[in-house]
This record gives structure tokens, C-alpha cells and sequence, in this order.
């Protein structure tokens, strides 16, 4: 028996209405797990076209209410508008369109506009003092499926541009910096690779993107995904790097190559998918160290993994994950200190397994642990559901 209970949050497949939270490492839920941040979509299987646009609530978790807030076409079928809480609760955010643009828009709790960031918005600081936002048009235009269509600045006629990359914003919409441009990154990235693998770059010139920017607890330093493919070519996921660098800038640090699922357990140290193992890392200069691997005999495959409750650890001991890719996808709870594990519930149906339109649990839990958002195709269509510790 399991130690936490389902329970399915939205409604409307039936209908074509169809339900998803924005991803997996962000504050979906609110510190209080009452509200649930969710986007709303009418169409599956094929790539969003700039026009089209899905609708951004807030669901009562107690109830399934939903609280209409507005409409967006700057969303992903794997990140949604990346809508999410800032300061467990008082305000959130999703990413918007403007012209050709992408922005983000901040509301306060109540749902009333708080303000307008002039780039869009991807990772935000715990203690809420400043976000991260990446290029989602270059995003779109090299890994589609992750970034919005039909933005203006994807700078496609640069391989690495010094213009674009990460850029700091402040909440309130007042500032923007640029702390890392790729073409910074793609510099550090060549002096740090063997003679080979530098030559390999020159001749087959990439173009260079950012992904997965993620903000360690204490707020000074980031890692985000460095990655490159010739436009239009094969790509897999040995053709990039997770680098960490200083909130200001400061101190680039190549953690490892062909990484997958990063995520910080504390200021010190980051887990991730790397060469058939879920390795932990120390964040050291000016390459990562790796530290050991993480429940060998239960985890073969890449996986979504977050430990709980998520705030900084000393050592891993509770984990949720699913099992992505497949069919039949599992929702497992693992204590790494005793190695159990359990199965809080199967979910089947999630047909295509595979490719931009697949649907994975991305597994978001709450502040405590104790409360866990995932969407999943079990009814036919994407909805939300909520687990519940002992509900």
C-alpha cells in the first residue's frame, strides 16, 4: 500500500480540454500545496504555431476550482509558459508573448498584473530576489518542443552569439543583465576540451544554445545546459555540457559532459543522468568532481528526480521519480538511506512514448515534501493529479 493517494485534479477530455503543469524543477505548487499552477490547451500532437495560445489558471487543491488568469502563446509542450510561484505564494509568473517578442508577465496573489519582464522567465532565486531567463526563440529554433515559436530573436545567423545567453532580471521588471553570453560560454567550453573534440567544433561549426538554467539554494551560482547540433541536424544528448557559474558572472565551471535532469541538493553539490547512472557530483573548479552514483539497482534509466522535501540537503534520503519514455510509466518513492522503494501508483496510456509531444509526470512536489503535482494521458488527454502523504 502506498504511503500517498491520487487524485485527479482536472477534468475535460472528453471534451478536447486538456490540462498540464509547466515542468518539474519550478514551484508549481504554492508553499501552502492549496494552488496549483496549471495551463489549459485545446490541441495534442503537432507544434504549437505562433498563434496558438493556451489559457493560465490556478487550481484549488482542496476543490479542483479553477481561477482564470489569463491567455499566452509563448509555452512548450515539455515547459508549458513556465508558470510559477515566486516567494512560495505572494506572486507568480508565466512567460508571455509581446509583438515578437517573449516577456514575462508577474501577478500578485490575488491574480492582478504586478509587472512586466522585458525577457522571458525561467528559473527564479529562492529567496525571490531575481529570476534567470534564456533565449526561447534560439531554443525553439534548435531543440524544438522546449522553446516558443515564432520569435523574432533567435539570432540564427550567429553560431554564438555575444549578445544572447543567460541574463539575471529583477522581479519587478526595473533591470536585465547579461552574466553569461554563449559566445563566453562556447570560449570557456573549447579551452576546457581535449585537442580533438576542439577541432571537431571548428570543423563542423554548431550553433550554440542554453537550457535548463537552475539556481542553487543560497542564490550565488547557477548550472545551465550548453548545447550544439548543426540547424537541422541529428542531435543526442552527448553533443553538450552542464556548466555552473557565480549568480554575478563570475567563476564558469565545466560540472560534466552529457548530462541530463541536473538539479542542485545543496549549494555544494548537484545529481544528474550521466553515462547510465544517476551520479552525484561536488560543484569544484574548474571541472566538477564526481562524488558517487545514486540507487544503482533501482535507476538504469534517465529518470525525473527530486528529492524531498526539495530544499537543500546534506545527503539524499527521500526521492520521487518516474520512469519516462515508455508506455506504462511508474511514480516511485525512494529512501536512499534504506533503500526502499515503493510504487505510489502506474500510469499507463502515455502513447507517444517518445518525442516532442510525449507526455511526462515531471514529478513537481511541495515545499514539504508531502504533496506531489504530475500530468499525466491515463484518462486519454493530458491532466493534472495530485499525491497526496497519507491522503
Amino acid at each position: 500500500m502506498s504511503s500517498f493517494s491520487i487524485r485527479q485534479l482536472t477534468f475535460g477530455t472528453p471534451e478536447g480540454q486538456t490540462h498540464s503543469h509547466s515542468y518539474y524543477d519550478i514551484s508549481v505548487l504554492d508553499d501552502a500545496a492549496s494552488r496549483v499552477l496549471v495551463h489549459r490547451m485545446s490541441f495534442a500532437e503537432r507544434q504549437p504555431e505562433p498563434s496558438d495560445t493556451v489559457r493560465v489558471g490556478i487550481v484549488d487543491v482542496a476543490d479542483g476550482r479553477w481561477t482564470d488568469i489569463g491567455e499566452t502563446s509563448a509555452w512548450s509542450w515539455q515547459q508549458g509558459p513556465m508558470a510559477q510561484w515566486i516567494g512560495g505564494g505572494e506572486r507568480f509568473a508565466f512567460n508571455a508573448r509581446d509583438g515578437e517578442r517573449f516577456i514575462a508577465r508577474v501577478f500578485d496573489a490575488s491574480g492582478r498584473d504586478a509587472a512586466t519582464l522585458g525577457r522571458p522567465l525561467y528559473a527564479v532565486a529562492p529567496d525571490a530576489s531575481f529570476g534567470l531567463g534564456l533565449n526561447m526563440a534560439r531554443l525553439d529554433a534548435l531543440r524544438p518542443g522546449y522553446g516558443y515559436a515564432g520569435g523574432s530573436e533567435s539570432f540564427m545567423d550567429n553560431r554564438h552569439p555575444e549578445e544572447d545567453g543567460v541574463w539575471k532580471l529583477t522581479l519587478d521588471g526595473d533591470g536585465e543583465e547579461l552574466i553569461l553570453s554563449l559566445r563566453d560560454a562556447v570560449r570557456f567550453l573549447l579551452a576546457h576540451l581535449p585537442l580533438k573534440q576542439r577541432l571537431e567544433h571548428a570543423v563542423r561549426r554548431y550553433h550554440y544554445w542554453f537550457n535548463h538554467a537552475k539556481i542553487s539554494p543560497n542564490g550565488q551560482r547557477f548550472t545551465v545546459k550548453l548545447r550544439w547540433r548543426k540547424p537541422g541536424g541529428p542531435w543526442n544528448g552527448t553533443q553538450g555540457v552542464s556548466l555552473t557559474c557565480g549568480t554575478d558572472g563570475t567563476d564558469v565551471r565545466l560540472l560534466a559532459d552529457a548530462t541530463s535532469h541536473v538539479l542542485w541538493l545543496n549549494d555544494r553539490q548537484l545529481y544528474f543522468w550521466r553515462a547510465g547512472e544517476l551520479a552525484l557530483f561536488d560543484d569544484t573548479c574548474p571541472r566538477g568532481t564526481r562524488r558517487g552514483v545514486i540507487a544503482p539497482e533501482l535507476i538504469k534509466k534517465n529518470v525525473h528526480v527530486r528529492h524531498l522535501p526539495p530544499g537543500p540537503l546534506d545527503r539524499l534520503g527521500e526521492m520521487v521519480l518516474d520512469t519516462p519514455y515508455q508506455e506504462t510509466v511508474d511514480l516511485l518513492l525512494h529512501d536512499e538511506e534504506n533503500g526502499e522503494t515503493e510504487t505510489i501508483d502506474r500510469f499507463e496510456g502515455h502513447r507517444p512514448a517518445r518525442g516532442p509531444f510525449r507526455c511526462d509526470l515531471h514529478p513537481a512536489p511541495s515545499k514539504d515534501g508531502n504533496a506531489i503535482i504530475i500530468t499525466s494521458l491515463r484518462d486519454g488527454g493530458r491532466q493534472v493529479y495530485l499525491a497526496t502523504r497519507g491522503g
